[in-house]
């Protein structure tokens, strides 16, 4: 019988027992490589989904993680647009390329070979802002810093590969624009010429820093600093410090262009390398401002990243990680209240790196780094020192935002993509904080005016959470639809929607909120310009969509066009908040220019938010083959100032 079958085949073909044989064979070895160890009876009766959810499991457990670095390709468990940027096409992990945990680069250098320019030495701040995708053209070995799936290098490059003629648009606009320099910040007289307008020009600085930047972080007792100040009996370095920070941050507050330049270059001397050697509260307070606020005013978020880290260590060294464990005897010198506002003021300093390590961190995708762990840290809230203390009411509604957005946070730097029901899961949980923050919190009655845009700012980051969980679910939705060209199913429809009604609400709650304020506008903007990436993605897959179902109904423009009316009214409140803004602030421009590039054939057309013109950076694609495709956006210099406190 066998000899029979053999004689079936013709010369030099396989026998028949032998080619099932061999093709059994095969189907064994890919199933012992999709699932090792495992009984195939096991698996039968599994749905399709239950087999997804087990090579995502097997995908990140330490036994098989040879296999994520072997570059298997696992298209429905990959890791899509969890990556660091220009790590080619985001999906699935084709052959020669990497996923975001793999230690290499874009170009396939070593992942020690990373690398990013923020250093201080310039006369005006120079931007790397690899972190959101800008100023990248500069950067001509192309290794930055690592990102994940929250950053908009994510955003980005879904756009752009969904949508080609989007980016040849936007190439084709740049070229033709002219490039417009950067004013430079106007040569300030050398302070400390005039000793008495000195004096001025601090104090109106502390006094903008304590209406404006104190509220959001009260990390300083106030009454305190000042005594201090005004006292000029302390020379240290960590006061100096400290002082010099504040000042630069006040002055921004104030809406001087370049005076905070020299505060900051003052500052420098007293919050270098040396000043980790000198470990005290004051010292700890500078780095807190230096990494959390003006780093990032300056558009060096690594540089702030690293000193953040460098201060949250200094922290614990201090331990303010760790309330006491023994009542401290109070002297006649020190009375009772004088040791509780200590005690307190250890607690606001912690709970503000804290919130500020936590909201620099919203967008890059990176581990936590233990940033509050229960098991080692049990620091307490802060509590009010005398009745309605607004400072630790805020301050307490903020740290619970970030608890919940921490475990968000680490979730996202894991190496398994969320599924939805996770994501889900993560939005209710920040209704529910905001639904349960007291009424004179959430809606401001009563609440004096220098909380104000606190209140504002915690609400638009509650937003902004929203927004990066529900962009992360688009992007995971554009990978499959493009990978598979298929038309969203019903649910999968209903969670764009509600995507793009987070963003709409977000961006309709800016628009009548903003106030003009440099500090105000710099953060508003920035968060305006990350709810704008949404209705962008969402027109986006559209457009990917009718290409391959033209016959898709509703028509395209019918469903797009609450989307556009959306990205309408947040360029208008761009338009408002210019004056407000730098002029080195290009969000306006990168929003007007891929709305241009997305509708430049709609019937529906808003006009750009300058004027007729993109006046844009520079866009440039460094990478046009289909495997690595790279939007590089510069002039570096001109997109600075991109990042809020």
């Amino acid at each position: 019988m066998l000899t029979h079958a053999s004689s079936a085949n013709g010369p030099g073909e396989m026998p028949t027992f032998d080619k099932t044989a061999e093709q059994l064979r095969l189907q064994s070895t890919v199933l012992e490589t999709l699932f090792p160890g495992t009984n195939v009876a096991l698996l039968v009766d599994k749905s399709q989904s239950e087999l997804l959810d087990m090579l995502n499991i097997a995908q990140c457990s330490p036994r098989n993680q040879t296999l994520h670095q072997a570059h298997v390709i696992l298209p429905s468990v990959s890791l899509p647009f969890s990556h660091a940027p220009g790590q080619g096409e985001a999906g699935s992990l084709e052959p020669g390329q990497a996923a975001e945990s793999a230690p290499v680069s874009e170009n396939g250098d070593a992942e020690e070979d990373r690398k990013w320019n923020e250093t201080p030495d310039q006369l005006a701040p120079v931007a790397s802002d690899d972190i959101n995708a800008l100023g990248l053209a500069s950067d001509q070995d192309h290794a930055r810093s690592y990102l994940g799936v929250t950053s908009m290098s994510a955003v980005f490059r879904t756009i752009f590969r969904l949508c080609p003629v989007a980016k040849e648009y936007a190439v084709n606009c740049a070229e033709k624009l002219a490039t417009v320099p950067v004013q430079a910040h106007l040569s300030l007289p050398m302070l400390g010429r005039d000793p008495a307008l000195g004096i001025v020009r601090e104090q109106r600085c502390i006094k903008f820093y304590f209406e404006v930047i104190h509220p959001i972080t009260p990390l300083l007792d106030e009454e305190d600093f000042l005594s201090q100040y005004h006292s000029g009996t302390r020379q240290d370095g960590s006061w100096l410090g400290l002082l010099k920070m504040v000042l630069a941050l006040g002055s921004i507050a104030s809406g001087s262009e370049g005076l905070h330049e020299q505060y900051y270059k003052e500052a420098r001397s007293f919050t270098g390398l040396d000043s980790l050697g000198s470990g005290n509260l004051e010292s700890l307070q500078a780095l807190c401002l230096l990494g959390g606020y003006y780093l990032h005013y300056r558009n060096s978020p690594n540089m702030a990243f690293s000193i953040l880290g460098a201060a949250h260590r200094v922290a614990i060294a201090l331990g303010l990680h760790r309330e006491p464990r023994k009542v401290t005897n109070i002297s006649d010198q020190v009375g009772p209240e004088i040791h509780r506002n200590r005690v307190e003021t250890r607690r606001r300093t912690w709970w503000s790196l804290y919130c500020l390590d936590t909201w620099a961190c919203m967008t890059q995708g990176r581990p936590t780094c233990g940033r509050w762990e229960t098991t080692t840290m049990d620091t307490h809230k802060p509590s009010c020192l005398f009745p309605d203390d607004q400072a630790a009411i805020f301050l307490c509604a903020n740290i619970n935002f970030c608890l919940v957005f921490e475990r968000i946070q680490i979730r996202f730097a894991q190496f398994h993509r969320l599924s939805t029901k996770e994501i889900l899961a993560f939005d209710a949980e920040l209704l529910t904080w905001y639904n349960e923050l007291p009424l004179n919190v959430k809606q401001g009655e009563g609440c004096p005016h220098r909380f104000q845009f606190a209140k504002e700012l915690m609400k638009t980051r509650y937003y902004n959470a929203r927004v990066i969980l529900a962009r992360s679910l688009m992007l995971y939705l554009a990978h499959d639809c493009k990978r598979k060209a298929y038309e969203l199913y019903p649910e999968q429809r209903q969670i764009l929607d509600r995507c793009c009604s987070i963003a709409a609400e977000t961006i309709d709650s800016t628009a009548s909120y903003w106030s003009p304020n440099r500090i105000h506008v710099w953060n508003q903007a920035w968060y305006l310009f990350q709810a704008c990436t949404v209705p962008l993605l969402a027109i986006a897959m559209e457009r990917n969509m009718q290409q391959y179902h033209p016959q898709l109904s509703p028509p395209a423009s019918e469903k797009v066009l609450p989307w556009q009316t959306s990205l309408a009214k947040a360029l208008e409140t761009f338009v408002e908040m210019r004056p407000s803004m730098r002029v080195s602030d290009r969000s306006p421009d990168i929003v007007s220019a891929l709305y241009e590039a997305l509708t430049a054939n709609s019937d529906n057309h808003t006009p750009s938010a300058t004027d007729g013109s993109l006046d844009l950076f520079g866009w440039c694609d460094d990478q046009l083959n289909e495997m690595d495709w790279s939007v590089f956006i510069g002039d570096e210099s001109l997109a600075r100032g991109m990042y809020p406190m």
